[in-house]
């Protein structure tokens, strides 16, 4: 095999393949990407899988001298990648060892036999669902935050995924805060519905390939597998088994305050009165009044602070704590000017609205 490839090109599949790869397994070879080069299609592709998730990307600006495949460890390409200060590379395959060639540099790089790369082939459906790149982009942005990290309940790992015709909803929890957002698909098959637990992981390297908003993605649901198709690359998951909790049960409902703020200000206020809070006072107290909001906190060792916003607000006073980091994580994606927040009291969850299609629940904390 031999290809010369746009630097820049091929460094931003790799990565990709990287972002996949486990860190540690006793099988060495899921570390590696797959690079394969079809001389007579002109096609390059980098591939990866860590057994559960399966990326196939192609690579644009290539030209292929002769035609091959080769398996080399993901991370040390990537970096060779990210250093290179040229504006194409050409690799150049010598039974498993690999030359990376740059204006001035040369790298041999040890690679494992192609045979041994595990299959991969990513099967979509006769009849994918159809939706925006941009719209699907947004939906993961809005809702991959929120799951759980490596939680005993394995299914909040994932996001549930409900699609009812041409109306798809995203929802992730980690036991402290849930988020939910409505999207609407381009089309899908008449009367077809569907729910599935999708890998937050997998969701989020899909992100990365949805670099055109205009595009179509194909996404094929089947009972234990998911895959999300673009003109540059696959993504195939292993869709996450159990239960995912009742959402709707902890929506809360019939809040009678309700405080009207903006987004920049709350988030720069937030911001502001955790930057003395710690690892053991990490909470930050919101009192809703007709005078506004103030935000405080309070660190023994560090000291306090004291931040006050305009907001519109109605009802009565209210005093609640929230984890300043939940609150910023939500206020990271949204876009819209203003936000929404219900209460009903200091012991219930609060809820947080952004535009027509988005909510988040959060939990309070003792201050």
């Amino acid at each position: 095999m031999k290809i010369q490839c746009n630097r820049a090109a091929l460094h931003e599949a790799v990565p990709l393949s990287s972002s996949i790869v486990p860190a540690r397994t006793p099988k060495q070879i899921l570390q590696c990407a797959c690079l394969r080069a079809d001389q007579k299609e002109q096609v390059f592709e980098v591939l990866a899988t860590d057994g559960d998730i399966t990326l196939n990307y192609r690579v644009s600006q290539v030209q292929i001298e002769s035609g091959g495949s080769v398996v080399l460890p993901a991370d040390r390409l990537a970096a060779i990648l990210h250093e290179s200060v040229d504006e194409t590379v050409t690799l150049e395959l010598t039974d498993s060892t690999c030359e990376v060639l740059g204006k001035d540099s040369r790298f041999h790089v040890y690679g494992f036999p192609p045979e041994d790369f595990p299959v991969v082939e990513i099967v979509e459906q006769d009849e994918p669902l159809l939706i925006q790149a941009a719209a699907l982009r947004r939906m993961i942005r809005m809702s991959a935050f929120a799951a759980a990290h490596e939680h005993s309940r394995y299914a909040i790992n994932g996001v549930l995924w409900e699609q009812q015709g041409k109306k798809l909803r995203m929802v992730a929890t980690d036991g402290r805060r849930m988020a939910q957002i409505d999207g609407h698909l381009v089309s899908a098959p008449a009367k077809q519905s569907s729910t599935a637990i999708v890998p937050a992981k997998a969701m989020l390297i899909a992100e990365r390939i949805l670099t055109d908003a205009d595009e179509k993605v194909r996404i094929s649901l089947s009972e234990n597998q998911i895959v999300l198709a673009t003109v540059r690359g696959k993504i195939s998951a292993n869709l996450v088994q159990g239960r995912f909790p009742k959402y709707a049960d902890v929506i809360p409902s019939g809040c009678n305050k309700t405080a009207q703020l903006a987004t920049e200000l709350v988030r720069s206020g937030v911001r502001r009165a955790a930057l003395l809070t710690n690892e053991h006072s990490k909470g930050v107290l919101m009192a809703f009044s007709a005078g506004g909001l103030c935000l405080t906190s309070i660190t023994p060792e560090t000291g306090d602070a004291e931040i006050k916003i305009e907001v519109r607000y109605e009802g009565d006073d209210l005093k609640i704590g929230f984890n300043p980091q939940y609150i910023l994580d939500a206020l990271r994606v949204i876009e819209e000017p203003e936000i929404v927040l219900e209460f009903m009291d200091e012991t219930k969850p609060g809820l947080l609205r952004a535009g027509k299609d988005f909510l988040y629940v959060l939990m309070p904390v003792t201050v």
